[in-house]
C-alpha cells in the first residue's frame, strides 16, 4: 500500500500534464507493469503477486489519484480477462495468458455495450457461429474502455437463438479476441466529456474467425462468465473513485484554510465545514464499501450485492462530493487550474460505467431479496392474551382443515391483527393440515364467489393474496370480537 502511495505521490504532477495534453500516460503504465501490479490477482504459480482483489483495489485506488486515465486502464485490464480465466479458463488458456497479464505484457478490455444494447446485455446482438474449430464473429461494439490499446479484448457474443436458451441465459458465449485478428477493428474513438487520455470506442467484428480454444467456458455459459467479471469489475471500479475523492477533499481543506473572506479563513465558515464533514463521511463509507465487498470476493463469497452496493453508493458519492469540492473553493474551483474540475467531469461516468446505477438498484433489489430471503419473512401475529393488542410470535399458528368456515375464520383472525393486509397463499398453507393447491384455489373461489373473499391473482393468473370482504369478516364473528379501547379513552366516547 505504501509502496502504491509513493508512486502515486510522485507522478501526480504528469497526471496533471494529462489534464490538459489528453496525452495516455503510457510512461507511467509501463512503470506499473514493471511493479508486477498488473499481476494483484494472478495467482502466484501463474507469474503473479496473489494480493487478491483487496490489492487490486488498493492499487487501483492509488493510481486514480494520478489520473483516471492511468487507473482505468489498469482496471480494465484486470477484468477484462483475468477474473474470467480464474474462474472459467481452461488450464491452458491459464498457462497462456495470466503469466503475460501478469508482466504487463498484454493490456486487456471487456466487450458488453453495444450500438443498440446497452443495459440489457442479455440482448446483445453480436453473434459467434461454430465453424470447425473455429468461431465467426459478426458485430459490434461501443463504449469500450483501451479501444484499440488492449491486447486482448473479453467480447460475449450471441451464439443461440433458441428460445429455450434465452430464457436460462444459456444464449451467450464469452471468447478472448486477440488485437491483429482480420476482420477486427477499431472503428471510432469517443471524444468523452471526461477521463483525459483514455481510448474508448467502437469495435467491429466483420467475419472474425476465433480459435474455439479462445472460447472462456463452455458454450452458452457467457452470461455466468460476464456476471463474475461485472462483479470484480463494479469493485475495482469503485475503488477507482477513492482516489479523486481524496485529493478534492485535500485541495478544498487546503484551499479553505488559506482563503481569506470576512476577515477569517473560509474554513472556518459553518456551512464549509458542514461540507468537509460531509465529504469526509462519504469517502470513509465509501472506502468501507468497497473494500469489504473485495474482501468478500477474496474469500470466495457470493458478494454480488455488495459490489452493486459499493458502486452505487461510490459513484453518487462521488459526483456529490466533487460538487461540493468546487463549491467550497468558489470560481477557483471550477477552472482548469486546480484538478477538481477535472474530477468534476468524471463524475457522471461513474454513474453509467460498470452498470448504471439505475441497474445497481434491481441487483441490490432482487439479490438481496434473495440473500435475506430467511430473515424477512412477516412474523407470524396474534392477539396478546393479557393486553388484547397484536404482537408478534414465533409459535407457529394452529392448524385446520382447509374448509369454507375455517379459511374465513383464518381471514378474520388475519384482519384483527394485520387490518391493511391480505393474507398470502403460503400464510394461508402454513396454518392448513391439507396444503393441496388445487383444494386451496376451489375454496378460496367458492368464498370469492359468495363475495365473502377477495383474491388477488398474479401475472400468471395464480392466486397470490387473500382478504376477507366486509361481509366475510361479519359472517366469521361478530362485531364485538373485533372491538377494543384503549383504558385512558372514556366510556362517553364509545357509541
Amino acid at each position: 500500500m505504501e509502496e502504491a502511495k509513493a508512486f502515486a505521490d510522485k507522478s501526480l504532477p504528469r497526471g496533471e500534464e494529462i489534464f490538459w495534453t489528453k496525452e495516455f500516460p503510457d510512461g507511467l503504465l509501463k512503470e506499473v507493469a514493471r511493479k508486477g501490479w498488473f499481476g494483484a490477482v494472478v495467482p502466484v504459480d501463474y507469474g503473479g503477486m496473489n494480493v487478491g482483489v483487496t490489492g487490486a483495489s488498493i492499487v487501483t485506488e492509488e493510481l486514480s489519484r494520478v489520473c483516471s486515465a492511468l487507473s482505468e486502464a489498469y482496471a480494465v485490464s484486470l477484468f477484462g480477462g483475468v477474473e474470467q480465466l480464474l474462474t472459467f479458463g481452461s488450464e491452458e488458456q491459464k498457462r497462456r495468458w495470466l503469466p503475460r497479464i501478469a508482466k504487463g505484457d498484454v493490456v486487456g478490455a471487456v466487450c458488453i455495450t453495444e450500438p443498440f444494447v446497452g443495459s440489457d446485455a442479455a440482448g446483445i446482438e453480436t453473434t459467434a457461429t461454430r465453424e470447425g474449430n473455429n468461431y465467426v464473429l459478426n458485430g459490434k461494439k461501443r463504449f469500450i474502455t483501451n479501444a484499440g490499446l488492449a491486447d486482448i479484448y473479453v467480447v460475449y457474443a450471441r451464439t443461440s437463438e433458441k428460445p429455450e436458451d434465452k430464457s436460462k441465459y444459456q444464449h451467450l458465449t464469452a471468447f478472448l479476441v486477440e488485437k491483429g485478428t482480420p476482420g477486427f477493428s477499431v472503428e471510432k474513438i469517443n471524444e468523452l466529456s471526461g477521463w483525459f487520455g483514455l481510448p474508448n470506442g467502437f469495435l467491429d467484428f466483420n467475419e472474425v474467425r476465433v480459435p474455439a480454444q479462445n472460447r472462456i467456458g463452455q458454450e452458452g455459459a457467457g452470461w455466468k462468465v460476464m456476471m463474475v467479471g461485472l462483479n470484480f469489475e463494479r469493485i475495482v471500479f469503485s475503488a477507482g473513485m477513492l482516489g479523486p475523492m481524496r485529493e478534492a477533499i485535500r485541495h478544498a481543506v487546503g484551499y479553505t484554510q488559506r482563503r481569506l473572506q470576512f476577515d477569517k479563513p473560509t474554513i472556518d465558515i459553518p456551512v464549509n465545514q458542514g461540507k468537509i464533514a460531509e465529504m469526509l463521511s462519504g469517502l470513509y463509507t465509501s472506502r468501507l464499501l468497497v473494500y469489504h465487498a473485495a474482501y468478500l470476493l477474496d474469500q470466495h463469497k457470493d458478494a454480488m450485492v455488495e459490489a452493486a452496493t459499493a458502486k452505487m453508493f461510490a459513484s453518487d458519492t462521488f459526483e456529490k462530493l466533487i460538487s461540493d469540492a468546487v463549491q467550497v473553493m468558489g470560481g477557483d474551483g471550477w477552472t482548469r487550474f486546480y484538478p477538481v474540475e477535472s474530477y468534476l467531469r468524471d463524475a457522471k461516468v461513474n454513474q453509467i460505467g460498470a452498470g448504471t446505477n439505475q441497474i445497481m438498484k434491481l441487483v441490490i433489489f432482487r439479490g438481496g431479496l434473495k440473500a435475506m430471503s430467511k430473515d424477512l419473512k412477516m412474523p407470524w401475529r396474534r392477539l396478546h392474551e393479557k393486553l388484547q393488542v397484536p404482537t408478534s410470535t414465533v409459535e407457529p399458528p394452529a392448524k385446520a382443515e382447509p374448509t369454507e368456515e375455517n379459511i374465513l375464520k383464518m381471514l378474520s383472525d388475519d384482519y384483527i391483527v394485520n387490518p391493511g393486509l391480505h393474507m398470502t397463499r403460503e400464510d394461508l398453507k402454513e396454518r392448513l393440515t391439507d396444503q393441496n393447491d388445487e383444494g386451496l384455489d376451489k375454496t378460496l373461489k367458492a368464498l370469492e364467489t359468495k363475495n365473502l373473499a377477495r383474491l388477488y391473482r398474479d401475472a400468471r393468473g395464480t392466486i397470490a393474496l387473500v382478504k376477507a370482504t366486509y361481509e366475510g369478516l361479519r359472517k366469521a364473528r361478530p362485531l364485538q370480537q373485533y372491538q377494543w379501547y384503549p383504558d385512558w379513552l372514556g366510556k362517553e366516547h364509545i357509541f
